[in-house]
């Protein structure tokens, strides 16, 4: 999972580009990239956060009326500077891509276009994407030459994608995987008469630098925005939509808005759910404690709605980034340890009612769980606003190992008794459901029914790559 933003206009767009960065920050933390067109494509990318890889002497370089800013989060490729985004190829003309997802055809593809002309360089399957819509287009220019060039895409590259480009002196493309798997939020503003449209991942980036959102684009579809803000749109695969649940679950910030539902009232239904699951149990406890940041909306509903008091009694470190994204186990094992600071006088002596959005190995859950006992809480009750996640993900979420998921070889029980917390209540899948009231959600990682098929092969060979390249991070 990362993050994209693109902008174009007829005035510099590098200030909201860079901006907006910052506010995607939390959907990638190893790498980030921006590439902008002004008479030629200019790229800077490197390892590192936004505001430590881009000095304002770079920014300068950049600046143009067309620009596309990456964050990124790896799920393939292990190199966080080859595999930095975006990229560019120069034929059939200039072309800058930036992307956020992944294919679950990615090492087939990238065979098949190496044994043609070598062309695939990195690990990162955008690249991938890059050269299967290179290689569809004529050299003659027509926006009906870039639809059916994507729709090569669509046919070719399989799994959950949102696709950002800069066409050289055209404009810029923006399409969404068949099943719309990840998400693509589009903007607009005017300000003194001169208009831009913007493309993000979620809308967070565009409202805080003053868009207006005007919707999502869909599953399949295709928009290109030309030199004179000329907006062309076209359906070009027609499957049923299947919208990444953990979006709203973790992924997205709690002020982004995706496919019309907010991320904050998303996370206050999940809070709802599971005190109606709470109260089924019997069980008393003092005070309720959220996991910060994605668990405080959860939590607070939660204490609402069973009346009792709602405490920060973990402070966050706020210079220490997300633990769940980063990339490898070690890293997010000395995080937690510096992230999270007990308040005792908030959990001595309590019965706690922890809230988390999910458990997704445990260890961090494991490691929580005992600081809280350590400073002196008499019980802690673990709740997950996610129910278990059994299966792997290979549409972008950094989950490609059945065995590296608790809930996947464990039974509630085991896993209650394994983090050592004293009651384990996870929401059910229909209560995930009711609470984003989203018909067309992708639960794979919940349910093990993928939207896009995994071959079985693809699947243990990700798995396996997947690892190996964790191993080279610790």
């Amino acid at each position: 999972m990362c993050g994209i933003v693109g902008i174009i206009s007829k005035q510099d767009v590098l200030p909201d580009v860079f901006v907006g960065m910052l506010s995607l920050q939390h959907r990638g933390q190893d790498s980030a990239g921006i590439i902008s067109y002004n008479e030629k494509m200019n790229l800077i990318k490197d390892e590192g956060l936004v505001s430590s890889v881009f000095t304002e002497k770079e920014l300068e370089k950049l600046k143009a009326n067309i620009a596309i800013g990456h964050t990124r989060y790896p799920t393939v490729g292990s190199d966080f500077t080859i595999d930095a985004q975006p990229f560019m190829v120069s034929k059939p003309y200039e072309i800058g891509i930036a992307h956020n997802g992944n294919l679950v055809n990615y090492v087939e593809l990238r065979k098949e276009l190496n044994l043609k002309n070598n062309c695939v360089v990195s690990s990162c399957d955008v690249e991938v994407i890059l050269h299967v819509f290179a290689q569809a287009l004529p050299e003659e220019f027509s926006v009906e030459a870039l639809f059916e060039a994507v729709k090569k895409v669509f046919e070719k590259a399989k799994g959950g994608y949102s696709v950002l480009m800069i066409i050289k002196d055209k404009g810029m493309l923006a399409f969404r995987d068949p099943r719309a798997i990840r998400p693509l939020v589009v903007a607009e503003k005017t300000v003194d008469g001169v208009e831009s449209i913007a493309f993000s991942s979620e809308s967070l980036p565009l409202t805080t630098t003053g868009f207006k959102l005007i919707g999502n684009i869909e599953a399949g579809e295709a928009v290109f925005v030309n030199q004179n803000l000329e907006i062309t749109s076209k359906k070009l695969a027609k499957e049923n939509p299947a919208h990444c649940m953990f979006e709203w679950v973790y992924f997205s910030a709690a002020e982004s808005i995706l496919e019309n539902l907010e991320v904050y009232t998303a996370r206050i239904n999940l809070g709802r759910e599971l005190a109606d699951a709470w109260k089924k149990t019997g069980l008393k406890a003092d005070v309720v404690v959220p996991v910060p940041d994605t668990s405080r909306t959860a939590g607070s509903r939660l204490a609402e709605e069973i009346d009792l008091p709602y405490r920060e009694g973990l402070i966050k470190n706020r210079y220490i980034g997300r633990t769940f994204i980063m990339a490898s186990q070690v890293k997010r094992e000395n995080s937690v340890r510096l992230k999270l600071n007990p308040v005792e006088s908030e959990i001595k002596g309590k019965r706690i009612l922890l809230v988390d959005d999910s458990i997704v190995r445990g260890t961090t859950s494991k490691k929580i769980v005992k600081l809280l006992k350590d400073h002196g809480a008499e019980k802690v009750y673990f709740l997950s606003t996610c129910p278990p996640i059994i299966s792997p993900c290979f549409y972008g979420i950094d989950m490609p190992s059945k065995a590296e998921l608790i809930a996947a070889r464990l039974s509630v029980e085991e896993i209650r008794k394994e983090i050592g917390a004293d009651y384990l209540l996870y929401n059910s899948v229909d209560a995930l459901k009711r609470a984003l009231g989203i018909k067309d959600l992708c639960l794979a990682c919940l349910t093990g029914k993928y939207p896009v098929s995994v071959p079985k092969e693809t699947e243990s060979e990700f798995e396996k790559k997947r690892i190996e390249e964790r191993k080279e991070h610790k």
